[in-house]
């Protein structure tokens, strides 16, 4: 099913309800229908077109071309973020954490009805919100991984801002709705291995984890599952110790086995 837990309805990307319909199957996970990245977003610019590309500025800022003829996701080539002054920039601009009710539609009241007689699982987080994912969404990768350390302090002040702007979205949410699970995109293997070292993890996700999943927690959330591709078996331990308590894909182009997945960590559970 494409769209579903982790992209509708907030990121614009259609459920197909056909396959569901067809096998008279349960409905999918829906994401409540709230802002948790740039508010306001940015407007759309068109920046060149031809027959073969379209490149233009999204909704979060980033510059990307989309190849026509082939057809696949966008390929990003220039970030907002670059340094400590474009981000303070966006951080005040975009980020305010003391006034987030330009995150909810102007027809929340209707939504919250729906959501209270609903017959569907309901989510918050989803793509690209994540403690490696957003960073890499909004950033690049190579910047990224650059910034881990040429300047650690500016990455530990994204991820906090961004931990303390969810919790309060989420606390907001929760008190109005019964939300099944929360769902974090991260993205952070590849076909090897994972991108970032255990280290790495321990300094720049871990304590963040942890503090958002105690949250939660305490709000009577306990499912929480992680959204990330490619072989990340050495990550699992991390991310049960950070209160994550399901992962997916697992891919076994990549030598994931989930059974024995399932054996070697069933005493973490």
């Amino acid at each position: 099913m494409f769209g579903g837990g982790v992209y509708w309805p907030t990121q614009g990307v259609p459920k197909e309800k056909d396959v569901e319909i067809f096998f008279n199957l349960d409905k999918g996970i829906t994401l409540v229908d709230v802002n948790q990245l740039f508010c306001p977003m940015y407007e759309i610019e068109i920046l060149d077109e031809t027959e073969k590309i379209l490149k233009y500025t999204d909704i979060d800022g980033i510059t990307r071309i989309y190849q026509k003829e082939e057809a696949t996701m966008p390929t990003a080539i220039e970030w907002k973020i670059k340094d400590w002054k474009s981000w303070s920039k966006i951080k005040s601009e975009k980020l305010n954490n003391n006034d987030i009710s330009c995150r909810f539609p102007k027809n929340w009241d209707i939504i919250v009805e729906e959501y209270r007689t609903r017959d569907y699982p309901l989510t918050l987080g989803g793509y690209p919100h994540g403690f490696f994912g957003t960073l890499s969404h909004i950033m690049g990768y190579e910047n990224l991984f650059l910034a881990y350390y040429d300047t650690p302090d500016l990455i530990h002040n994204i991820l906090n801002t961004f931990t303390e702007l969810w919790i309060n979205i989420w606390e907001e949410v929760i008190g109005q709705v019964e939300v099944d699970m929360v769902q974090f995109f991260e993205d952070v293997s590849m076909g090897t291995g994972s991108m970032i070292s255990t280290t790495m993890f321990r300094e720049f996700m871990l304590p963040y984890y942890k503090r958002i999943t105690r949250f939660l927690n305490n709000k009577g959330i306990n499912i929480i599952f992680v959204d990330t591709d490619g072989d990340c078996e050495m990550l699992i331990p991390l991310f049960l110790e950070g209160g994550v308590t399901g992962l997916y894909p697992m891919e076994t182009s990549t030598g994931m086995d989930i059974l024995a997945i399932r054996k070697n960590f069933r005493n973490f559970i």
